[in-house]
């Protein structure tokens, strides 16, 4: 799979990446079923998950910022590819 670079990206990259989905979708499919078993805990986890999805958010902004190494704080960045 190629990157907006060209390259090629590594097979370590990728297995890492499928290992998360996994995992994640583990994790779900755990709290879907906690929720089922117990409604109780549906307002709990629902503050928990919205605060999660928060923080990845937050954690992908994050990431994103740190690729740019052109941009610096004050720099002007013109789009390009139009």
């Amino acid at each position: 799979m190629p990157d907006p670079k060209g390259k090629l990206v590594s097979t370590l990259a990728l297995f890492v990446l499928v290992l998360a989905v996994i995992v994640a979708l583990g994790v779900v499919a755990g709290l879907g079923y906690l929720a089922y078993r117990h409604p109780a805990l549906k307002g709990p986890l629902t503050v928990a998950l919205t605060a999660a999805g928060v923080l990845v958010a937050l954690f992908v902004g994050v990431a994103q910022a740190g690729t740019q190494s052109e941009a610096g704080p004050g720099s002007t960045v013109t789009p390009t590819g139009r």
